[in-house]
């Protein structure tokens, strides 16, 4: 993610004229998404551990309880 980050800002920064406004726009829309992507999978992956806490706690509960 940071490599496609660095990719797009360089690009956007270094290697685009004034007037290319068509290509920034694209720059930057990528690299905007790049940022919400990453943003995203991230929550995936933090959903994704709580989850498994919780369902491990579930376990445990249900082991302990006797009837």
């Amino acid at each position: 993610m940071e490599t496609l980050k660095k990719i797009y800002s360089e690009a956007l920064l270094e290697k685009t004229g004034a007037k290319e406004s068509d290509t920034r726009e694209k720059l930057w829309i990528a690299y905007n998404v790049v940022g919400k992507v990453e943003q995203h999978l991230h929550t995936i992956v933090e959903t994704g551990k709580l989850a498994s806490k919780q369902l491990e706690d579930f376990r445990k509960q249900q082991d302990n309880t006797k009837f």
